[in-house]
Parts: structure tokens; sequence; C-alpha cells
């Protein structure tokens, strides 16, 4: 393989000293949100809050995939006021609103349901991953995919099933990265499952076992397409049930995210821990100031 490119392994396991790499501050502020939930109860602002993350991410998660575009001011004033599509086709956009608009209102509604997820106390699976997948995906008919002579063409894009072909994506250096082939994904995808409720059983870190997951599920890349949406809705499961926030990568994240994933392909995974944690801190400090208007309103 020419340099720049990257070999597929079979996923492998946390390292030993994976405690090293976690956070010990955000625990403490868990508690302190967890503490002023009950205190204040269900809130107009406390519901505001939440409102706001959820489309947040509902909006980001697809923007930094390149699904869409969406100018800031306008992401800005669908967060504040809602999925409106009136309100979309105000703004600076690659594409008509009609057309993004179902599939921000697709991912709104899947990161929802990581909620009634959690709620259920549900154990990950294969099946609840290619139900979120295809839920996340109902509004995206295709995909691309590179020929052998490196032309890119379209081709249907498989709702809620595991990939039948390679998704290698060819960088600019002319290296490949490869992913985890066809015919080994489903056995990949049951080790990674089966390691990642090991890691609840051991009390692994909630910033660690999100990152373990996220990244060791983008190395196996299962799906021909939507595998970053399915990565940050799995971390963000883990992180609901510690009682922290959704992951939310923005397009200003974007970059370090990018490269803390290819640090974790070389083996260095502390990068990607912390910047998970780093991006739950401005999330942790929002909910301390909601708290604290709905407390001056009671």
């Amino acid at each position: 393989m020419s340099d720049g490119g990257h070999r597929w392994q079979p996923i492998t396991d946390l390292p030993e000293d994976w405690q090293g790499m976690a956070d010990p501050t955000l625990p403490v502020l868990a508690e302190e949100w967890r503490r002023g939930r009950e205190t204040v109860g269900d809130t107009p602002e406390i519901r505001r809050f939440n409102d706001e993350l959820l489309r947040e991410v509902a909006i980001e998660t697809g923007l930094i995939e390149g699904l869409y575009s969406i100018d800031r001011g306008t992401t800005e004033t669908l967060i504040r006021l809602g999925l409106i599509e009136e309100e979309l086709a105000q703004g600076v956009l690659d594409r008509p609103a009609g057309e993004i608009m179902p599939v921000l209102e697709d991912q709104l509604s899947a990161t929802e349901g990581l909620f009634d997820f959690v709620k259920g106390n549900r154990d990950l699976s294969a099946s609840y991953i290619k139900e979120l997948h295809a839920h996340m995906t109902r509004h995206q008919p295709s995909t691309t995919a590179l020929t052998t002579d490196g032309r890119r063409v379209d081709i249907p894009l498989l709702r809620g099933e595991w990939k039948t072909q390679p998704n290698n994506p060819r960088r600019p250096d002319g290296g490949v990265h490869e992913y985890c082939p066809p015919e080994h994904v489903a056995a990949e995808m049951d080790r990674l499952i089966e390691m990642h409720l090991a890691h609840g059983a051991r009390g692994v870190a909630p910033d660690v076992s999100a990152a373990w997951l996220h990244h060791r599920f983008t190395q196996i890349h299962p799906f021909q397409d939507g595998n970053g949406r399915v990565a940050r809705s799995l971390a963000s499961l883990v992180f609901l049930r510690a009682g922290w926030f959704i992951l939310s990568v923005t397009r200003d994240s974007r970059g370090r995210y990018l490269e803390a994933l290819e640090t974790a392909d070389d083996g260095d995974a502390a990068g990607l821990v912390h910047l998970l944690a780093d991006l739950q801190r401005p999330w942790f400090d929002r909910a301390a100031e909601t708290l604290r208007r709905a407390n001056a309103r009671c």
C-alpha cells in the first residue's frame, strides 16, 4: 500500500491504562446537573435547553458530512426557533429547502429516539444499530462509490443493512484507507458490541467508553454510508446513560475531530477521548446557566 494508506485490522479492546485518559471533572459536573434538575423540576428553561441541543446535533451531524450546506445565521435561527422549512428557505443553501428539511427531520427524530433507548434500559445490539441507521437515512436514497478506475458513481443506499461492497476512500495523497471488508462486518460488529457491553460492566469512564465505541465503529465502517452519523449517536448513548449530553460535533470542531480520529487510527486514542470531553464542557456550562435562570424565575 502506498504512503498515506491505512490497512484494516480487526478491532482491539481498550488499553490497560485507559483510566489515565478519563477526565475526572466531568462526573462531578454531571452530578451537579442531575441535582440541579431535581431541584428546579421540568421548567421552560430546561426544555428549551434540551430542545436547542437536539436541534444543533440534528443540523450539524449532516452538515459536517457534506449532506447539505446551511449558513451559520440560518443554523442559529433553526436551533433557536425549530426546524421550520420557511426559515430554512431564507438561508444560503446548496439544495432546495424541501430536500434538506426531511433529512433534518430524520436526524432529529433519530436523535430523540436515543433518549427512549436509554430510558428503556436496552442493551446495544446489531439490530438496534441497523434500526438507527435506517431511521437516520430514510430520505437518503443513494450514496457515492468509487469504481475500479476511480470514477465516482451514485449507488442505492442500503438502509439498515451491512455493506455489500468495500467502502475504502482514496486519500488526497493517493493512499487508500481500508475499512473492514464486507465479509467480516457481521463478526466484527458482534465483537464490538460484546466488548462495549463488557466496558459497561467494568465501569469504564463515559468519555473513554464513548471514544472507544465511536472509533472502533468507524474502523469497521459497517454501512455503505452514514457511518459518521451513527458513530456519533452511539457515543451519545454512552453519554446519556451517564447523565451527560449528546455528542455535538459542529463545523467549528470538525477539523480537530477528524485529526483525533486519524490519530486513533495510529493507535493513540487519548486525543479523541480528550476531544469528546472538551465537547461536553460547553454544554455543562450552558446547563449551569440554565439552572441559574430557572432558579431565578422560581
